[in-house]
């Protein structure tokens, strides 16, 4: 998931993880707690963090209140990154783990229904063109070869024209 994540900014804007005991979802990484990661929301708490890579139901049983043993750190915090840990902190009071549940990704445009392929291509067919703005330097690369930029270039033009009838 987080190789799609990195290579897809629209699909990891369309899911997110549901957690239920938090086994298979990690604390920092996995967009679990509303919108982005808290590695994105607290950036500079996962610089400090020891255990980057903890999932959620190993920092709730070690403890994740502030002040908790889940919480390592490369060094003692300042006053400022501890007010960042209390906020940070204070979202994690109303999570509960359910042990008999499994963690699971949701497609946010079709909750009820799920992923699917056809909802995906009527996500992406409705985004504005504006959004493939980087196409272009991808493209025209200078360490691809022209050959391949230019069947790039006229893959993308004529993909483009076919919108323009649907």
């Amino acid at each position: 998931m987080g190789t799609v994540q990195e290579g897809g900014g629209w699909f990891a804007e369309s899911v997110v993880r549901r957690v239920g005991n938090g086994a298979d979802t990690l604390f920092w990484s996995d967009p679990w707690l509303g919108g982005a990661s808290l590695s994105v929301r607290y950036k500079r708490l996962f610089d400090l963090a020891l255990n980057q890579s903890i999932s959620v139901a190993d920092l709730c049983l070690f403890g994740w209140e502030n002040g908790g043993a889940g919480w390592q750190w490369r060094r003692q915090l300042w006053v400022w990154e501890e007010e960042l840990l209390a906020e940070c902190t204070g979202l994690l009071h109303a999570i509960v783990l359910h042990t008999n549940i499994s963690d699971s990704w949701i497609w946010r445009h079709d909750i009820s229904g799920g992923y699917s392929v056809r909802g995906a291509y009527s996500l992406l067919t409705s985004m504005d063109v504006a959004t493939t703005s980087g196409v272009s330097d991808l493209i025209w690369h200078k360490q691809a070869p022209l050959k391949v930029s230019v069947l790039a270039w006229w893959r993308v033009t004529l993909f483009l024209l076919t919108l323009d009838f649907v």
